[in-house]
Order: C-alpha cells, then structure tokens, then sequence
C-alpha cells in the first residue's frame, strides 16, 4: 500500500471560525491522564499543548507530586491529584491517557479506568499506556470511542510483539498492522510519521519534521495537540493529519530561527498556536 505524501501546506484543512458569542463550552473538555511520581514533566507539556491548541477546558489528573508545577507553570488547567481511587467526569469530549505514565501498578490502573471510560468521542493513547494495551486488544473492537493510538517505533514494536528494527523495515505495514489488531487510527512516530486512518483505510506520510524534532517530550507535546484539536468539532481524520502536520511545521520553524539542535519541546506549543491562528 502507498502512503500518500502530505505537509501543512498540501493538506488545507482549518478549524471552523469562532462565532461572536462562543463560550468555553463549544470548544470541547478535555482530560489529561498522564505523569507518574517524578514524570510530571511529560503531562504538563501534553496539557500545555492541548491547551494552546485550542481546547475550550483542559483537565489533568496526575500524580499529586504533579500538583504545584503544572498549577505554578499553567493554572488555566485544571489539575488534580490521584491516587488508585479516582472517577473521571461523564461530561468529557477527549480523553489523553499516557504521557509520562510508568509500568507499575499506579499506572495501570490509570490506563484500565481510561480504557473502560465509554460515551466517549475520542480516546487516544501515548506513551507509558502501552505497557498495558497488548491485554485490551482483544476488547477494542467493542469500544464506542474514536480511538487514536501515537506510538514511536519501539512502542509499535510492544503493540505488535515484534523487534523496533521489524517496525522500521515496514513502517506503512507496521501502522495497517497496529490499526486491525487495535481498531484505532494510528500514528506511527518517526521519520516520515505515517498516519493511518481506520475508517478510510487511508494511510498517509508526513513530508516535514527532521532531527531537530529528536529531543524528549516532543511526542507529549504531539499528543497534547491532538487531544485539542479533536475537542474542536474537527473529524478525526482531519484532526490527526492537522496535528502530525503542525507539529513538524513548528520544528521546521525551529530550525529555522535557532537551528537544529537543542530544541526544548516546551517551545513548540507557543509555535504550533501561532501556526493555528494562521490557517
């Protein structure tokens, strides 16, 4: 199967225009579940992210370590401790589950509840969830949710139970792979990042992004903006390739005012809204 090429330019999709009596409300509430004692960084940045894309609320439910510096750096987002007893809201539109979460009980018990949550119109994994996805595969066939899956090659490799090298020998067939045993859209991270799109059976490569994009807790921030994009009343199909393209976009603009190396990912969120805004 061929992938079909895209960038920020080529694919010309836009969020809808904001009437002059919008509220927080049209814009979509999204949740955040994410950072493990001593991982906060990783949920801050996802909730940052999701929040300069333009979600109307942003959630996040972290470990309580968490609690003072995501408040102290964004204290728009909502931010809550928990510990293994926690309910999630029934009033959510997207719910993130993973960024900074680590392979111990805590977390996996994160990722259950997220993955029972239902009325749903997306769910989207990164990160530490999929420690704990190969179990549920079985059950995502039965899931009423638009689910998003945005692994990096070593991750599709734990999804598939095959080696990171198989993953890169295939990308394209790696992404179709994880999309039929998951029943999720898929984002395989990388070079070339390839989109799968399950309904469509589309899958598409992302033209732009290079290695200055190579540096910790880009992907959180990738994942952070398509939790806000999807709360915008936008497909899913739009919303995966918009955020995959924004995102490289923004590490291009990087290169270009600073250069290649020593890209902090905290500094593509403020990129990426000023690129939205232009669309």
């Amino acid at each position: 199967m061929m992938a079909n090429k895209f960038s920020l330019d080529s694919i010309q999709i836009t969020i809808p225009k904001r009437s002059k009596n919008s509220h927080k409300g049209d814009f979509g509430k999204s949740l955040i579940l994410a950072g493990s004692e001593g991982m906060g960084g990783a949920a801050i940045l996802s909730s940052e992210a999701c929040l300069f894309s333009g979600a109307g609320l942003v959630s996040m439910y972290t470990h309580p370590s968490n609690i003072e510096a995501s408040l102290s750096r964004n204290p728009e987002i909502m931010t809550l401790g928990i510990e293994k007893d926690f309910e999630i809201p029934k009033n959510i539109d997207v719910l993130l589950c993973g960024p900074g979460l680590k392979n111990n009980e805590w977390s996996e018990n994160i990722v259950k509840k997220a993955f029972a949550t239902r009325k749903l119109k997306t769910l989207i994994f990164d990160a530490g969830a999929f420690d704990f996805l190969h179990d549920l595969s079985s059950k995502f066939r039965c899931h009423d949710a638009q689910i998003i899956l945005t692994p990096h090659p070593g991750e599709a490799g734990k999804l598939l139970g095959i080696s990171n090298d198989e993953v890169q020998k295939n990308r394209v067939n790696s992404a179709k792979e994880i999309s039929k045993k998951y029943n999720a859209n898929v984002i395989l991270k990388g070079r070339d990042t390839i989109v799968y799109l399950k309904d469509s059976n589309e899958i598409h490569m992302c033209s732009e992004g290079g290695p200055e994009l190579s540096t910790g807790g880009t992907g959180d921030v990738l994942a952070g903006v398509i939790a806000g994009l999807t709360s915008q009343k936008i497909s899913i199909s739009d919303a995966c390739m918009l955020s995959v393209a924004v995102h490289a976009r923004a590490g291009e603009v990087f290169k270009k005012d600073v250069g290649e190396i020593g890209l902090n990912a905290g500094s593509l969120s403020p990129i990426i809204r000023n690129l939205l805004n232009r669309l």
